[in-house]
């Protein structure tokens, strides 16, 4: 029993915090492509404050593409490139709820998941290169590569469901 409630402590607090990483490296990687402020290394643990913003969404995204990946797979896929870009939009307006970051991500990839499915599998052979070397080459260059283009595409994206009227710059706390 001690080992089951050990067990479900490590996990939970694991996710806590990979969420309050995953959104302190959002705001790291949106900092690189906006170029107007030194990012900082302390701000991948920045969001300690909104803890339970943060797990609470990346606890419903998972559930949310879970529920939907019953239904077949592809659904499930789906799902998870809609709600790919919530990190980013907690980051920009920590005061959302996690279903209106959700549902913001929703209206933000509305019409481009098939270009998001093309943008994560064109890096399938770095990853699988990564691989071959146990990690190695994902830890130092892929994943760092990665994250700042899913940055780029985060705010190509906000532009255009700003442009198309979708949603507002006061829906990002500007």
């Amino acid at each position: 029993m001690k080992l089951v409630l050990l067990t479900a402590l490590g996990v939970g607090g694991a996710t806590i915090l990979g969420s309050i990483i995953g959104v302190g490296y959002s705001k790291f990687n949106l900092e690189l492509v906006d170029r107007q402020k030194e990012p900082e290394i302390g701000a991948l643990f920045g969001y300690f404050k909104n803890w339970k913003t943060v797990s609470v969404a990346n606890l419903l995204q998972g559930l949310y593409v879970f529920l939907w990946s019953l239904l077949f797979i592809i659904p499930g896929i789906i799902k998870g490139y809609a709600y790919s870009m919530v990190p980013y939009i907690i980051y920009e307006n920590p005061n959302l709820t996690p279903n209106q970051a959700i549902k913001m991500s929703e209206k933000m990839t509305d019409g481009y998941k098939g270009d998001l499915f093309v943008f994560y599998w064109s890096y399938f052979g770095w990853q699988l290169l990564s691989s071959i070397t146990g990690g190695l080459v994902g830890l130092l260059y892929v994943n760092p590569y990665i994250g700042v283009a899913h940055a780029g595409v985060y705010e190509e994206l906000k532009w255009n469901a700003i442009q198309t009227g979708r949603l507002t710059w006061e829906d990002f706390g500007q």
